[in-house]
């Protein structure tokens, strides 16, 4: 290699440290260049249309309305402190690894010794835009496309294969369905429709200054090239600088990848290999600059997927959301917001949701006629249905669903103890497939007991009663990455606290935080301190104090010092709902006022009050009544 190289007048060497015996290891292609047009003979499309439509991503709006292609809107603190380029130039150089001062992209993966380049090259950028578009981490598997093609390892292709499989089919996560290079099928689990990323559809890419203008104003995009040799030996020798290649070191196959970025001052793409963490430029692994027109890489057509082509699943979502609010992959940009509260006359349970499009809230379906306190509703994995879990006016639990096939909701049982005492916290976690739901729920003695939903025969059981002064709960149930549970509750004292759930084991009182609480608190797991896929965000916990409500966090799951970030909002009476939505990271409340009104708030860097779009009970309080003149505080504040 070094004598090819240094005939061929490379502008790269390897490294001293390898020797000449030093034995390069085999890398798998995948890619079959027959079955990838040329540019010459794709029409070019016109990508106005694409970048004329918005995008939840504020920043990607941002770059739009610089190149004209949206109008502005009254730029955030957040989007005014990323320095986004002003005027309609393009950017000179784009980089999807930590663009403005987010992350984008997972970790670097390993195709290991399958010919799946081209699996790997489309999944890539499904992944990448849904992070883009959604803001959530969504790891998802290329063993879901490869075996639902049912291809083997030695079978070569090109993304636009992947690409139309995805769009009948979706794309799910790992845990539904592994990749693996035995030539064994993986069956996936039996709630993958729940679990898949819904691709809409992609676009061909045949001129280059639309590529890197879709690159800048929507996402990475798919791309492959004649793998040379020496290409393999650049990053496996974690070199500096831009490859160009030298075809005298010989054709080692087809290859593709994903295009994350590029440099006009390099004169080079960004790109993202399947070949592991093992293999890319030095201090980068997994990534190379490859120079343009390089190994035939501008010679054959590009991939891409539109911010509006993805449908996030709700087991990407889930720990983003808690309370009566969730963020549904409904409407034209699979971002409406979905709120069920409490009628003003109590007992029912009424639906609103904001279109996602023009942002406009509206009452729907009104349900049930036993609910005792708001309910606390999530998306589940079956098949993307909601469900919902409220303490009844008898003070037990309700479980009801909405079908998405009928459209319908549809009563689930009546269960639990006979003491439930307010909101309660609810999820569906990831033990088996469907994974179980888990229910936490304060008592009217001072305790609280956890049940569980055993998804093999759906039936509710008890699994501890613990604590103890407890004055109330809340929508703060969340599964850890550990798999454990955390759950925060409020005191008699009027503190907060946490409790944990080591997996498999009891529960045990941890830190207590706050002060003069007596109302319930709502907590999600944020994308704030998720430097990856597999690092845990922060805790992000809402509840009205004194006609305000507060808002604290605390760092990842090692849950301890937890820190106030800001009180917000008048005549405030309890916090329904807190999600962190699409719309840029934002994070969105829903607060029921002193009046009964129903408003929702929302935070880039600061908190804003937003609209009042509904009306629920003026009596409510977390210690649930069948009415108000029941309790005598209550009593009180109906006069």
């Amino acid at each position: 290699m070094r004598r090819i190289l240094a005939a061929g007048k490379a502008n790269w060497t390897i490294d001293a440290k390898f020797g000449d015996e030093t034995a390069l290891p085999k890398y798998a292609h995948g890619a079959d260049l027959s079955k990838i047009p040329k540019v010459a003979a794709v029409p070019r499309i016109d990508i106005s249309v694409e970048l004329k439509k918005e995008t939840s991503n504020a920043f990607l709006r941002q770059q739009r309305v610089n190149a004209g292609f949206l109008k502005p809107l009254p730029i955030s603190p957040k989007v005014a402190a990323a320095h986004v380029a002003a005027g309609g130039t393009p950017a000179a150089s784009v980089d999807w690894r930590n663009r403005w001062g987010w992350p984008w992209l997972t970790s670097p993966k390993d195709q290991l010794n399958c010919e799946s380049c081209w699996v790997f090259s489309a999944v890539g950028v499904v992944e990448a835009q849904t992070r883009i578009e959604h803001c959530y981490w969504s790891l998802r598997s290329e063993g879901d496309v490869h075996d639902g093609l049912g291809v083997k390892c030695a079978q070569t292709g090109g993304p636009a294969t992947a690409f139309e499989w995805m769009k009948t089919n979706g794309v799910a996560d790992p845990g539904c369905r592994a990749y693996e290079t035995t030539d064994t099928p993986v069956p996936p689990t039996p709630d993958r429709d729940g679990r898949t990323v819904k691709l809409a559809d992609y676009v061909s890419l045949s001129n280059i200054q639309d590529q890197k203008n879709w690159i800048d104003m929507v996402g990475p995009i798919s791309a492959c090239f004649t793998c040379y040799y020496d290409w393999e030996t650049f990053g496996f020798t974690h070199q500096t600088g831009v490859y160009s290649c030298n075809p005298s070191s010989g054709v080692a196959g087809g290859h593709c990848i994903v295009i994350v970025g590029y440099d006009d001052a390099r004169q080079a793409w960004l790109v993202r290999n399947s070949w592991g963490a093992g293999w890319g430029m030095a201090g980068s692994p997994g990534y190379i600059w490859m120079g343009y027109g390089q190994a035939d890489i501008d010679a054959y057509t590009k991939y891409g997927v539109a911010g509006s082509a993805v449908n996030p699943d709700p087991w990407t979502k889930r720990r983003n959301h808690s309370g009566n609010f969730i963020e549904s992959g409904d409407g034209p940009y699979n971002r409406n917001f979905e709120v069920w509260a409490l009628t003003p006359t109590g007992d029912a349970v009424e639906h609103y949701w904001r279109d996602g499009s023009t942002l406009a809230w509206a009452a729907a379906e009104i349900q049930g006629n036993d609910a005792g306190a708001m309910p606390t509703v999530t998306g589940t994995t079956y098949d993307r249905n909601f469900e919902m879990v409220y303490p009844t006016t008898s003070r037990r639990l309700h479980h009801r669903y909405f079908d998405q096939a009928s459209g319908k909701w549809f009563d689930a049982p009546i269960f639990g103890p006979t003491n439930v005492n307010g909101v309660v916290g609810f999820i569906q976690g990831d033990f088996g497939a469907p994974g179980n739901f888990e229910v936490v729920t304060a008592l009217t003695d001072g305790t609280m007991c956890h049940w569980w939903r055993n998804e093999a025969n759906m039936a509710w059981a008890q699994s501890a009663v613990f604590g103890s002064g407890v004055a109330m709960g809340g929508a703060t149930l969340i599964q850890r990455f550990d798999r454990g549970l955390d759950y925060v509750c409020v005191n008699n004292d009027g503190t907060m606290q946490r409790y944990f759930r080591v997996l498999n084991g009891g529960w045990s009182a941890e830190e207590k935080f706050g002060s003069g609480i007596h109302s319930s608190p709502v907590m999600i797991r944020s994308e704030f301190g998720e430097s990856n896929e597999t690092a845990p965000g922060n805790y992000e916990l809402c509840v009205a104090v004194n006609g305000q409500f507060q808002h604290w966090w605390t760092g990842g799951e090692a849950a301890a010092h937890w820190t106030m970030d800001a009180a917000f909002g008048t005549n405030i009476r309890q916090v329904l709902g807190l999600i962190e939505s699409s719309f840029g990271f934002d994070l969105e409340l829903i607060a029921l006022l002193n009046d009964g009104s129903i408003q929702h708030f929302w935070r880039d860097n600061v908190w804003h009050a937003g609209p009042i779009f509904g009306k629920g009970p003026v009596y409510l309080n977390i210690p649930i009544v069948t009415h108000p003149l029941e309790h005598p505080a209550l009593a009180e504040e109906v006069k």
